[in-house]
């Protein structure tokens, strides 16, 4: 019996190795070719695409090419939603102030709709001039390579009703290293960013959801954010890559 044993176990120690051996090699493929698969072609394509426009904001606005980028990834499902498609609006800026044409208006359930663009540059450029509005202002003593920094404003300052927004962009920002447009580096995420104090009543700001708030937004007057940002403090005007519908930001959001 002891015999057979044995050999049983000498038998058995060679498949265990072989088993081991190829174990090993699958792990090690599965680690070098990870980082590549994190990484879609998609995005990778929509990246190539607004970089340039994005870092045209970024000098001309101050707004962080790699914050305009991710928010645009985000916002517009990769350039797939169907605000993306049909109207080039990429933000989901609405329509008040707005002289051009609009998209999703509904006079029956009082919806305003949103701005329709001649081209998504023109979104790019538009969501610049919105985030020069005086409710953004504090958000200009950040680096434009502090995208955490930026990233948690934005949140604070009332831009995004979602708790999780910052970390969204975030990981965006990390996974596609968008950090290296405009000359910055991975940040170390272990220490928090600077928190700014926002103004807004304590009961809506703890609410969460998926809307942005420029979108969606009221305070407690009911007037449209879009119609309270407007300030002749930062008033600028471009022109679009298109001609097209943007306008002045006396006009914008």
């Amino acid at each position: 019996m002891s015999f057979k044993f044995e050999r049983k176990i000498i038998e058995f120690f060679p498949i265990c190795k072989q088993k081991f051996v190829f174990c090993l090699i699958f792990a090690l493929f599965y680690a070098i070719s990870a980082p590549a698969q994190t990484k879609h072609q998609r995005y990778l394509d929509y990246i190539e695409r607004y970089k340039y426009v994005a870092l045209q904001t970024e000098r001309e606005f101050g707004v962080p090419a790699t914050i305009t980028l991710a928010q645009g990834i985000l916002e517009s499902s990769v350039g797939q939603s169907k605000m993306a498609l049909e109207a080039n609006n990429h933000f989901g800026i609405k329509a008040y102030h707005w002289q051009g044409e609009v998209y999703g208006a509904s006079d029956s359930l009082k919806q305003v709709g949103y701005r329709k663009y001649g081209a998504p540059e023109d979104s790019y450029l538009d969501h610049a001039k919105f985030l020069k509005g005086p409710r953004y202002t504090v958000l200009y003593q950040f680096d434009v390579t502090d995208y955490r920094s930026w990233a948690q404003g934005l949140r604070d300052c009332g831009y995004a009703e979602d708790a999780n927004y910052p970390a969204k962009l975030i990981r965006i920002i990390e996974q596609y290293e968008l950090y290296a447009l405009n000359g910055g580096k991975r940040l170390d995420g272990s220490k928090p960013v600077e928190q700014i104090q926002s103004s807004d009543n304590e009961e809506e700001e703890q609410q969460s959801s998926s809307r942005w708030y420029h979108r969606k937004r009221r305070d407690r007057s009911q007037q449209p954010v879009a119609q309270q940002e407007t300030s002749h403090e930062h008033q600028q005007s471009y022109t679009p890559l298109r001609q097209g519908n943007v306008l002045s930001s006396a006009d914008n959001d």
